[in-house]
């Protein structure tokens, strides 16, 4: 970007306005000096902070803000109990950060810098137990009386870089979050972040969000590695993985998968073939989660769509209850299984997917995953176990998952398969119920199905 007189000029007097004063505080208030060109703290601020008052005492674990602007959100952390540390590309708000904690009672340490491609110099101390990032997505004209030249020529070089993908990439290559840690990201609506996160073998959930009188709306987004303390167990070939699972002692989060199953079945004990080449896998559920084994296997359905889609495989379908096809048939399924033990309840989600272009997934010969398409087994693994925790996953630290939207969501899916045929009459979906089933209404009757066997469809 070419600066001009005009730009220096300006430059010079926004440096030399005064320092502003402003209370703020979300536990207590405290009074904040802002220099020029720093971000003061604002509604985003709070959304941010009240989901990091939610993660309790931190009892002296590490923690790192990004873009720490007046170190609002570091005082917020270091009032909790946690060990600081912070960063800004903006050395003025380096400068404010480090005042404002100092004369809060707190030492910390900011450095100048953040996400980007030219290291991770302001992430010396890592891993990190939290890193918070309130990301910058405002316009310069709504940032007029912060930004100047300088650090809107910064943000205008980075304005076709996704930072939040970035940072993700370096927190995974560089292991800046600790195993058991979280990231909060406070940003505008991106539907792609979902899909970056599994690709760098992390789940994601939203916590919060904002809208503002303009319709403009933010969210935080809390990303982590999935069941971390959770074993995962790769074989060659087994009976059936659901059943290895159950037989297990193992805890919630438990993983296990096989290319090759002899014993694999679907649902009502039909036989399930999993031939050389084909993905079987199985995952212990919490049982806190309280959702119905309906729903279950329709959203694991969504992540396993969801998961080849990021390999770009497209076209496809879920048709209810628990079958995945492409517009050449079906390639995959759900199956839910459950026991008892004592007073406990026991809950394996299963998923068999055929990526193998060599055999057919069961005796009536249903397809592969296009064959125009790579679909590596370890790479799918990797990136279903971060789809499926970031439904399913139960963790006092965790927000919950918003069962409503996924079930909206599920309920559009769903009906773009087709019109079901039953009694030889076609029928409209019209509501995906909390135990997973479909209401149903023609001309003259409405009513709901709780089996798909009943079920023929139009679609072929």
């Amino acid at each position: 970007m070419y600066f001009d007189e005009i730009d220096t000029i300006k430059e010079i007097e926004l440096l030399n306005r005064e320092s502003k004063s402003i209370v703020w505080g979300v536990h207590q208030q405290h009074h904040f000096i802002i220099p020029p060109t720093v971000y003061p703290p604002r509604e985003d601020t709070t959304l941010l902070a009240n989901e990091i008052m939610k993660l309790g005492p931190g009892k002296g674990r590490k923690a790192l803000e990004i873009g720490s602007g007046s170190g609002a959100l570091s005082l917020v952390m270091s009032q909790l109990g946690w060990k600081v540390e912070a960063c800004d590309i903006n050395p003025y708000a380096v400068m404010s950060t480090n005042y404002n904690l100092k004369n809060a009672g707190f030492e910390i340490v900011c450095r100048e810098g953040g996400p980007g491609p030219d290291g991770i110099q302001w992430a010396a101390n890592a891993p990190y137990d939290l890193i918070v990032w309130n990301t910058p997505y405002l316009s310069s004209e709504d940032n007029a009386d912060h930004l100047g030249p300088l650090e809107e020529a910064a943000l205008s070089a980075n304005r076709d870089i996704n930072l939040m993908e970035i940072l993700i990439q370096q927190i995974n290559k560089h292991h800046l979050l600790s195993r058991n840690g979280l990231l909060l990201m406070l940003h505008q609506q991106n539907p792609t972040l979902f899909d970056i996160a599994s690709l760098n073998k992390m789940a994601s959930r939203k916590c919060s969000h904002k809208v503002f009188e303009d319709g403009e709306e933010i969210q935080v987004t809390c990303f982590w590695y999935p069941w971390h303390n959770s074993p995962v167990k790769h074989v060659e070939r087994v009976g059936s993985t659901n059943q290895a699972l159950l037989e297990t002692q193992e805890r919630f989060g438990s993983h296990m998968t096989a290319k090759t199953q002899t014993m694999g079945r679907g649902r009502y004990q039909r036989t399930w073939l999993s031939p050389s080449g084909s993905y079987s896998g199985s995952w212990i559920l919490h049982p806190e989660l309280s959702i119905s084994p309906g729903l279950t296997q329709i959203f694991a359905g969504m992540c396993v769509i969801r998961c080849l889609e990021s390999f770009e495989v497209n076209d496809l379908h879920q048709k209810w209850p628990n079958d995945i096809y492409s517009d050449e048939g079906k390639i995959g399924g759900i199956l839910v299984e459950s026991q008892s033990i004592g007073n406990h309840m026991k809950i394996v989600l299963g998923i068999g997917v055929n990526l193998s272009s060599h055999m057919s997934l069961n005796e009536k010969g249903y397809p592969h995953v296009r064959g125009d398409k790579t679909v590596e087994f370890h790479q799918f693994d990797d990136r279903i176990h971060a789809y499926l925790a970031s439904i399913f996953e139960c963790r006092k630290e965790l927000p919950k998952p918003d069962f409503k939207f996924l079930t909206e969501e599920a309920f559009q899916l769903i009906c773009a398969f087709g019109n079901p045929i039953y009694r030889n009459l076609e029928w409209q979906i019209t509501n995906l119920t909390q135990d997973g089933f479909l209401e149903l209404l023609n001309e003259n009757e409405s009513l709901i199905v709780k089996e798909g066997e009943t079920l023929d469809w139009s679609r072929k």
